[in-house]
């Protein structure tokens, strides 16, 4: 068991209220990572507002078009990883490292793609793990732990025997609350500083807004903020460079093939 307690956040699809997002991060002092691509059937930033967001935060790619790697071919696929890490570094002029798997469906050969266009790591979506990334193709498998979304009781099942994950099933049986995701976060994180682990919290600004899920948000990161003292809040790509040893685990990640 990791001996250490971690927090993080990461947040899809670029949209412009992840400006909002932002703020409230600044505001409560923690940090986290936004996956944009650059072209969406929803709105996305500027590139005026994304070179204002990396000034604080870490970018990291979500294909160009945000295309779902398994309903498109392998070159298409090769092309999207390349180009948005190529178009990321190119606008912001810093290193973008991280990639996050558009709906989090990727094959094994997408795997190989994201090393060999030079990533250190790709966000997956695992609902309800306090796992640090494992070590999977050459790269660095990130988790994740809740969404800032309600979910029914059957969604989170599902995403667990989907992943094959008994550990998360075990955290559904003890810390899920249906539909109130909020408290599903608090029992997590508390988990997490008291016992190790990760701490993982992600969303869609715009999916926010949607549902009207701000002030329940808001509480969340006001939570993450008050144990600060206990849990170390970090990037995305941060998250592998804290235990050599401890990243490199081989707990089993389901593989969409």
């Amino acid at each position: 068991m990791p001996t250490f307690a971690t927090s993080t956040t990461s947040w899809d699809d670029g949209h412009p209220l992840d400006l909002r997002i932002a703020d409230l991060l600044a505001k409560y002092d923690l940090t986290g990572t936004f996956y944009v691509p650059f072209e969406h059937s929803r709105q996305v930033m500027t590139p005026g507002q994304i070179r204002q967001l990396c000034g604080t935060f870490e970018l990291g790619a979500h294909t160009v078009h945000h295309m779902v790697l398994t309903k498109t071919t392998k070159e298409v696929a090769g092309a999207e990883i390349r180009d948005s890490k190529r178009r990321m570094e190119d606008l912001t002029g810093t290193c973008c490292d991280a990639f996050c798997f558009p709906q989090g469906r990727f094959g094994r050969g997408h795997l190989d793609m994201v090393r060999q266009a030079g990533y250190r790591c790709a966000r997956t979506v695992e609902l309800l793990s306090t796992r640090l990334p494992a070590w999977r193709a050459g790269i660095h498998l990130i988790p994740t732990t809740v969404q800032a979304s309600p979910h029914s009781s059957a969604d989170y099942v599902k995403n667990c025997i989907k992943r094959l994950a008994p550990r998360n099933l075990m955290h559904f049986a003890l810390y899920a609350r249906a539909r109130d995701w909020t408290a599903t976060a608090r029992s997590l994180l508390e988990l997490v500083a008291r016992q190790g682990g990760v701490f993982h919290l992600w969303g869609h600004s715009w999916e926010i807004e949607e549902r009207q899920q701000w002030p329940q948000l808001e509480s969340v990161l006001r939570e993450m903020h008050q144990l600060r003292s206990a849990l170390l809040c970090v990037t995305n790509s941060r998250l592998t460079k804290l235990d050599a040893v401890e990243a490199t685990h081989t707990a089993p990640v389901r593989i969409d093939t």
